[in-house]
């Protein structure tokens, strides 16, 4: 029996991975990205193609850009980052 429960696509890490690597390797934006991708894992519906085109990621999304402010990222780091993310997030919300 498998159990039906939030998760991610299996390559979602590695896709994060490519969007942080952008960023300053330091343990806040490390932390930040490992809180967002638990996020995105708790939101995501289960083992199904959402249909709320990426807004159920909304709520991973502010505490994301909170703490790397807090962590000293500039607003043009945080804008290249949010073009990346919904991109990433796009494609998460169509995967099952």
């Amino acid at each position: 029996m498998t159990e039906n429960i939030p998760a991610t696509p299996g390559w979602t890490d590695s896709t994060l991975d490519e969007v942080f690597a952008l960023l300053p390797k330091t343990a806040e934006v490390a932390t930040a990205r490992d809180a967002y991708a638990d996020c995105l894992a708790r939101s995501k519906a289960r083992a199904a193609p959402s249909d709320m085109l990426g807004a159920e990621f909304e709520p991973c999304r502010g505490p994301l850009m909170r703490a790397l402010r807090h962590a000293g990222l500039e607003d043009a780091q945080l804008t290249a980052l949010t073009v990346a993310l919904d991109a990433a997030e796009a494609e998460i919300a169509a995967e099952s």
